[in-house]
C-alpha cells in the first residue's frame, strides 16, 4: 500500500502561490503593462477609391506569419503590439508601404491616382514620454519670439534649419526624394504642420539618431514629436507621395 501525502502537494502549491503573488507584487505598476505587450488588435481596411481591394499581403515586423485582406479590403491582425510595431502592406510586386502604427488600433488606407493616405481613425493617446530626443519646452519655444511653430523650434534646436516653410533635421540627403522630417502631432502622423504656432504647443521633441528607427523608414529624415496643449486637435492623417 502506498500512503500519498496531499498535505506536502498542497503545501507545495501555496508555496507557489504566494511566490506568483509576491513576484506580482514586486513589479511595479507601470511595467505590468510590458508582460502584456504584443497581445493588441489592429485592424482596418485598404481601399482603391471606394472600393475595398481584396488579397493584398500584410506583414507585421519582426513575425514571419503573412496576412491578406478580405474581398471587402478588410484586415485584422491579433497578437501586435500597436506602439511599437510596423506594418507592411505590398501594393504592387515593386511596391511595400511601411506604416507605424503608432499607439492606434483602427486604420484605413486610400490608394489614389496622386497618392496614399493613410488615416487613424481612432485617436491614439499623445506622446507624453520621451524617445530619448532633444525636449523643448513651449516657454523656450517663446523666447524665440517667433509665432510660427517651425521657425522657432530651428531657433532653438541645435543643427536644425528652416527651409521651405519646413524643417531640416539630417540635412539634404537626396534630391529626388524628401528631406523633410516625420511630424507625429499627439500620436498621429502629419504631413502638414506650417498652420501651428507656438501657443497652440506644450512640447516638441527632435528625434535625430537610432531612436528614429521606431517609426521605420519614414523617420529616415528625422521625427518631431509635437505635443498639443488642446489633445483635440491631433492629426489623424498622413500622405504617402
Amino acid at each position: 500500500m502506498i500512503d500519498i501525502d496531499f498535505t506536502s502537494h498542497k503545501k507545495t502549491h501555496i508555496m507557489k502561490i504566494k511566490w506568483f503573488i509576491a513576484f506580482l507584487l514586486f513589479i511595479p505598476l507601470t511595467n505590468i503593462s510590458v508582460i502584456f505587450a504584443g497581445n493588441e488588435t489592429i485592424e482596418g481596411y485598404i481601399f482603391d477609391g471606394e472600393k475595398g481591394v481584396p488579397d493584398l499581403i500584410i506583414e507585421v515586423s519582426g513575425k514571419d506569419k503573412t496576412f491578406k485582406t478580405n474581398r471587402k479590403g478588410h484586415f485584422k491582425i491579433r497578437g501586435v503590439s500597436t506602439e511599437k510595431d510596423t506594418i507592411f502592406v505590398k501594393i504592387t510586386n515593386d511596391s511595400v508601404m511601411e506604416i507605424p502604427l503608432l499607439g492606434a488600433n483602427h486604420i484605413t488606407i486610400r490608394i489614389t491616382e496622386a497618392n496614399i493616405v493613410v488615416q487613424y481613425r481612432e485617436r491614439p493617446k499623445a506622446v507624453k514620454s520621451s524617445y530619448g530626443g532633444t525636449i523643448i519646452t513651449r516657454e523656450a519655444l517663446e523666447r524665440t519670439g517667433e509665432t510660427n511653430l517651425l521657425k522657432a523650434i530651428a531657433l532653438q534646436a541645435p543643427g536644425v534649419q528652416y527651409i521651405q516653410g519646413n524643417l531640416l533635421i539630417r540635412g539634404i540627403k537626396s534630391f529626388s526624394l524628401s528631406n523633410f522630417p516625420l511630424y507625429i502631432i499627439n500620436g498621429g502622423g502629419a504631413t502638414n504642420v506650417s498652420f501651428l504656432t507656438v501657443m497652440e504647443v506644450d512640447s516638441v521633441e527632435i528625434l535625430k539618431d537610432a531612436s528614429t528607427s521606431l517609426f521605420g523608414s519614414r523617420g529616415g529624415n528625422g521625427v518631431v514629436i509635437i505635443n498639443l496643449r488642446d489633445a483635440s486637435r491631433g492629426m489623424l492623417e498622413y500622405v504617402v507621395d
